[in-house]
């Protein structure tokens, strides 16, 4: 893949300000395996992989740095981390982070009822009149973001979560495969109704970092990006694609 970035890469290096190059920036890390997951205090996987060799091209380093959503978000508003990986997007975050794009997936989002609840979940205008917990600061679905939030428990922790609704003090409980599903499906029962969307994730540079007067490196991240969604799209959203779509599809780029 090196041949296809070279190019490119070259004439974007020579024009970076003296001041960027051989620097080191800051990116948080979680646990989203395979794309993304620490073995031991690394952080590893094919997103993690891809923004390290990018940035490497560009003669520039990464410090990995484990932290939840909400720390890197809060963080990122400050200017305190410079790039984010694999997360959704929001108008209010649109206003902190330039993202692109690098794969979609069908995200489901289910909903878990406490043992004493006796109602009945059939629409998200059920879900407006009860008390439905979730985890703030997090993105569940766009249907799901439009609820009143003074109709919302939000909470810092899965596990609070999982404690309240055991003890009755929320009716439902939000929660899909980003938010550690299977802690209540252990032990509560889940509605019928379920909100299926198409979630993008997303690779962001920070407004606020250090990263920001490079403007050419969110030129190359995008068009790396587009080239790697094409010959590693296999591994990141388990296509079927064949070798010769990949060819067709870098050939394509590259003519971009």
């Amino acid at each position: 893949m090196g041949n296809f970035f070279n190019p490119t890469l070259i004439l974007l290096f020579i024009f970076l300000p003296t001041s960027l190059l051989a620097d080191t920036f800051t990116s948080h890390c979680r646990n989203y395996p395979p794309e993304l997951y620490f073995d031991g205090d690394k952080c590893v996987g094919v997103i993690p992989d891809l923004v390290s060799d990018m940035l490497l091209e560009l003669g520039h380093h990464i410090q990995w740095l484990k932290a939840p959503w909400i720390r890197s978000y809060r963080e990122a508003k400050k200017g305190k981390v410079d790039i984010l990986i694999r997360h959704s997007m929001t108008p209010e975050r649109e206003a902190v982070l330039l993202p692109i794009t690098y794969g979609y997936s069908i995200r489901n989002l289910s909903f878990y009822t406490s043992p004493n609840f006796t109602g009945n979940i059939g629409s998200y205008q059920d879900l407006a009149k009860m008390n439905v917990g979730a985890i703030r600061g997090v993105f569940y679905s766009p249907k799901f973001s439009s609820l009143d939030p003074n109709t919302l428990t939000l909470v810092g922790t899965t596990e609070q979560l999982v404690s309240m609704l055991e003890l009755g003090r929320i009716d439902v409980v939000a929660t899909s495969a980003s938010q550690r599903v299977e802690l209540f499906a252990q032990q509560f029962e889940k509605a019928a109704f379920v909100d299926s969307f198409t979630n993008a994730f997303y690779i962001s540079v920070v407004k606020l970092g250090r990263a920001v007067p490079c403007q050419f490196l969110m030129i190359c991240l995008r068009r790396c990006l587009n080239i790697v969604k094409a010959v590693r799209l296999i591994v990141i959203m388990k296509s079927t694609m064949q070798s010769h779509q990949c060819k067709n599809l870098i050939n394509r780029f590259i003519v971009q």
